[in-house]
């Protein structure tokens, strides 16, 4: 049979090396969780940066698109008040009717036109609720992954600290008791 000190010692040696084990085990555990969270929130920020822009690029083509359709349909609308002067002219028609067409040419264009914005700004508006919602995405899934807890290095060194007391009370106990 071992004598009652060695026992002792290797109790204790055997509890503490198990718990600097088992926080150098809860450190890098900690760590590797704390460098997936990182990655996480790299990856949520870059897809929400990437997000912002095709939606910025997007309300730009829609107002590049209506700024062309819009000279377009002032070219329609001069070409139609043109037309219309050079055959008045070419019939010897004029007054109040001839003008009259002018300014129904020239009220058709600026519905149409107001129509443009109005469909513009309902895209432009419904892509920065878009956008709005895409910034509360990312923010979820950054929550989405924890950040660890570093090991707590004072347990472990009472951990350590009752493994020396339970280990000498063994010894007492196993030697005759406390004198």
């Amino acid at each position: 049979m071992c004598e009652p000190i060695s026992m002792a010692v290797a109790s204790f040696a055997i509890s503490a090396a198990s718990t600097v084990m088992d926080f150098q085990a809860q450190s890098q555990a900690a760590k590797e969780q704390n460098k997936y969270y990182e990655q996480n929130r790299l990856n949520a920020l870059q897809a929400f940066t990437d997000n912002q822009n095709a939606m910025n690029q997007r309300i730009a083509q829609e107002q590049e698109a209506a700024s062309a359709e819009k000279f377009e349909n002032r070219l329609e609308a001069k070409s139609a008040r043109a037309t219309n002067e050079v055959a008045a002219g070419e019939a010897g028609v004029s007054g109040l009717s001839i003008e009259g067409l002018a300014r129904d040419f020239a009220g058709k264009e600026q519905r149409m036109s107001d129509r443009i914005d109005q469909q513009t700004d309902w895209t432009t508006q419904q892509l920065q609720a878009e956008k709005r919602g895409d910034s509360f995405r990312a923010l979820d899934r950054i929550n989405s992954v924890r950040r660890a807890n570093k090991p707590n290095f004072a347990a472990a060194g009472l951990k350590i600290a009752a493994a020396g007391l339970d280990s000498f009370s063994t010894y007492k106990t196993r030697t005759g008791g406390f004198k």
